[in-house]
C-alpha cells in the first residue's frame, strides 16, 4: 500500500521548493506553523530515537535536536547534554519542555568553536541526509569534529533500497558517505542495516553507523 500523509506531503512540497532555491531554513517555517496551531511536523515523535545506545556518562551533543526528546533521553542517562537545531522555534519549544538542557539555535555548517573535540558522545539522526552537495560533506566534517578523543559518534539515516518510495525531503545516505566520516580521524566500529519498523511509516530501511575517535 502506498503511504500518504498530508503533513508529510506538505513538508515535501516545501522541501522541493526550498531545495530548488538553495534555502536550508525551510524547517523554521515548518516548526513555526506547527507551534502556531498549523500542520504538525511530520517526523515529530514524543519518544526518543529507539536506536540510541545505552551508553552513560560524560558530555553529549545532539545534532538537529528538534523538540529535544533525544537530548532528554541522554540527560536521563547521566550525560551533560548540549543540543542544537537550525530552527529557533524548535529550540525555544525544547527549552520550555526541558529547561535543564543546553539548547542552541545553530547551524551544523557553522558550529560553535568550543564544540570542537568536546563530546564523549555525538548523536546525529536524519540531519545529514537532508543536505545536498558540498553542504553534506561539510556537515560530515563538522559532526566528526565534535567527537573528543576516545569518544563515540552514532549516525542514523535512511538506507536507499530498490523498492523504496521516492522521498524528496531526504536523500538516503550511501555506504560511501558513511565511510567518509573516517577521513576526519574516526574509526568505523560498525555499520549495520535495520529493516523497517512496523510503527514508523513510511517503511524505510535504516543505516546505523557507530564510530570512535582513538584516545
Amino acid at each position: 500500500m502506498t503511504y500518504r500523509d498530508p503533513d508529510h506531503e506538505r513538508a515535501t512540497r516545501m522541501a522541493v521548493a526550498a531545495n530548488a532555491a538553495g534555502d536550508r531554513h525551510w524547517f523554521e517555517q515548518l516548526y513555526d506553523e506547527a507551534e502556531s496551531g498549523g500542520p504538525a511536523v511530520p517526523w515529530h515523535r514524543t519518544e526518543p530515537n529507539p536506536r540510541l545506545r545505552e551508553w552513560s556518562g560524560g558530555r553529549a551533543i545532539v545534532v538537529g535536536c528538534g523538540y529535544g526528546h533525544d537530548a532528554a533521553h541522554l540527560a536521563a542517562r547521566g550525560y551533560r547534554v548540549t543540543a542544537f537545531d537550525l530552527s529557533p522555534t524548535a529550540v525555544a519549544a525544547a527549552r520550555e519542555t526541558y529547561p535543564d538542557i543546553d539548547f542552541h539555535a545553530a547551524d551544523v555548517l557553522e558550529p560553535m568553536a568550543e564544540w570542537a573535540g568536546a563530546f564523549d558522545v555525538v548523536f546525529e539522526a536524519y540531519t545529514v541526509q537532508v543536505l545536498r552537495g558540498d553542504d553534506r560533506a561539510a556537515a560530515i566534517a563538522a559532526i566528526a569534529g565534535f567527537v573528543a578523543p576516545g569518544g563515540r559518534l552514532l549516525v542514523v539515516g535512511f538506507r536507499a533500497r530498490p523498492d523504496d518510495e521516492p522521498d524528496r525531503i531526504a536523500l538516503p545516505l550511501t555506504a560511501e558517505e558513511l565511510r567518509s566520516f573516517t577521513t576526519h580521524g574516526l574509526d568505523l566500529v560498525s555499520l549495520a542495516e535495520e529493516p523497517p519498523r512496523d510503527d514508523a511509516p513510511p517503511p524505510r530501511w535504516h543505516w546505523i553507523a557507530e564510530y570512535r575517535r582513538p584516545a
